[in-house]
Parts: structure tokens; C-alpha cells; sequence
């Protein structure tokens, strides 16, 4: 009777234990003592079982679609305050939107106005909604090296462009192309760096003369001048280009070229 009184207490122990525990599981147990035989069910306290959530899945990229292209204006210039490789969307503002990457991630969410700046060359897709949801937007846009851009909405109210400032390119725009003028091979593509970047930059007769310097042959640093002449901003000083030409042949054409 003694060890009988032992294993009620024991169970009873077991049974106030589990009423703590997240998880009780029930099992019938035997006990045998001289002349008595019981079965009794008891109470087994065991760890609740845990179980990881599944990972959230990625968003999808919207379906593709083409709308509203007509309805916005995107204008690639060197404005001020939009830096190169970068797209500005200026309106509508209050709206939001989705900017993806060509590879189907998404590069981020934006809250009208807003500047995306990424890599040049490159194609985003710019996915605009307005205040109350409604799709306004679904274009791919491109990033171009050395041109910043303005996205804006028909219609709405946007900064006015701003001159390009009179002391031609910025400094940092310009070391950047130096670099890239110094990456390049050939002449020939050399010159083909330059004529690209005055497309969207105007430059000082300081600037060109640097880049005259970057090439070798002297047809090649006319051809400079060629590409750049219609951007200078300061063509009243034309004359300091003659120092970065050693043959007088050299120095009357430059001379044509700025009248």
C-alpha cells in the first residue's frame, strides 16, 4: 500500500505539472503491487511542437502593360538639380509608384515627387498611380550616362527647366567624363565619348581644351573642337584653345570653327 500511496503522488505531481504546459498528452499506465493490480491514465507533460511559418514569397512584377504614355512628357536635358542617371518624376504629386528592374525585382516604392538614380544604360520600369489609386503610368524608361530626366504628368504643375549654368559642365560630370574619354581605345571612340556627352552638356573653352588634351593626333583634337563648339558657353575666349595646338594649320582651323 505504501509504494501504491508513492505512485499516486507521483502521478498527481505529473498531473499539476501539465496544466503549465502548452502541449499534455494522455497515456495509460500499468501498477502492479503484491495483491493489487491498477490502470490508471496519466498525464505525460511534453514540449509544445513548433513549426517555422513558411517564408513569404516574393512580390510578382505586375503583368506588362503599355498605358498612359501619352498623358506624361519625359524630357532628357542637364537641368539643374537632376543629376546625370538619374530620372526626376515631378508629378502627379501625392501619387506613388513602383519602380522594377529589367530582371523582375523590385529596385523600390516612391512617393511622388521623387528621383531614381541607377545605372546608366539600363531600362526601368516606372509604374505611376495617383492619389486615389488609379493607374496613370506603365512605361519603361531609360537611365542615360552623363543626362539626367524629368517625368511629368500633362497638365500639371512642374519646376520650369533651369539653364544650364554658365560655366559649362559640372566639375563632377566632367571628371567623369574625362575618365571615360581616358577608358576608351581609340581615337575614334574617344571622340565618340565626347560627341555623346555634348549632346545633353555645354562646356567651357577651359573644359574643351582639357579634353583636346586627352587626344593624340591633330586631327583628332579638332575633331575636339567639331563636336563640342556648338555647346561652348564662353566662345569669347576661343582664343586660349590655340595654346593646346602646336602647327599653325592646327590653329586656323580651330579659329574657323568658334567664328
Amino acid at each position: 500500500m505504501h509504494r501504491l500511496v508513492v505512485a499516486a503522488a507521483i502521478l498527481i505531481t505529473h498531473t499539476s505539472l501539465a496544466q503549465f504546459d502548452e502541449q499534455v498528452v494522455e497515456e495509460t499506465t500499468t501498477i502492479q503491487v503484491p495483491g493489487v493490480k491498477l490502470k490508471v491514465k496519466t498525464q505525460r507533460v511534453g514540449a509544445p511542437e513548433s513549426s517555422s511559418p513558411a517564408p513569404a514569397p516574393s512580390r510578382p512584377q505586375p503583368p506588362p502593360r503599355a498605358f498612359g504614355a501619352e498623358r506624361f512628357s519625359v524630357e532628357y536635358s542637364p537641368l539643374v538639380g537632376v543629376p546625370a542617371s538619374t530620372i526626376k518624376v515631378v508629378s502627379p504629386e501625392g501619387g506613388s509608384a513602383e519602380v522594377w528592374n529589367e530582371d523582375g525585382s523590385l529596385a523600390g516604392a516612391f512617393s511622388v515627387p521623387f528621383n531614381f538614380t541607377a545605372r546608366h544604360g539600363s531600362y526601368y520600369r516606372f509604374i505611376i498611380s495617383g492619389g486615389d489609386g488609379a493607374l496613370l503610368l506603365d512605361k519603361k524608361l531609360e537611365l542615360k550616362q552623363f543626362i539626367g530626366g524629368v517625368v511629368k504628368f500633362k497638365g500639371a504643375s512642374a519646376p520650369a527647366a533651369v539653364a544650364a549654368p554658365a560655366q559649362g559642365m559640372a566639375d563632377a560630370e566632367f571628371d567623369a567624363l574625362v575618365a571615360a574619354v581616358d577608358d576608351a581605345g581609340f581615337g575614334n571612340e574617344k571622340l565618340g565619348v565626347i560627341e555623346t556627352a555634348a549632346q545633353g552638356h555645354v562646356f567651357s573653352i577651359e573644359q574643351v581644351g582639357k579634353l583636346v588634351d586627352l587626344l593624340g593626333s591633330s586631327d583628332e583634337k579638332v575633331g575636339v573642337v567639331e563636336r563640342t563648339r556648338a555647346k561652348i558657353v564662353d566662345r569669347q575666349n576661343g582664343f586660349k584653345l590655340l595654346e593646346h595646338f602646336s602647327f599653325s594649320a592646327e590653329k586656323e582651323k580651330v579659329r574657323k570653327l568658334l567664328k
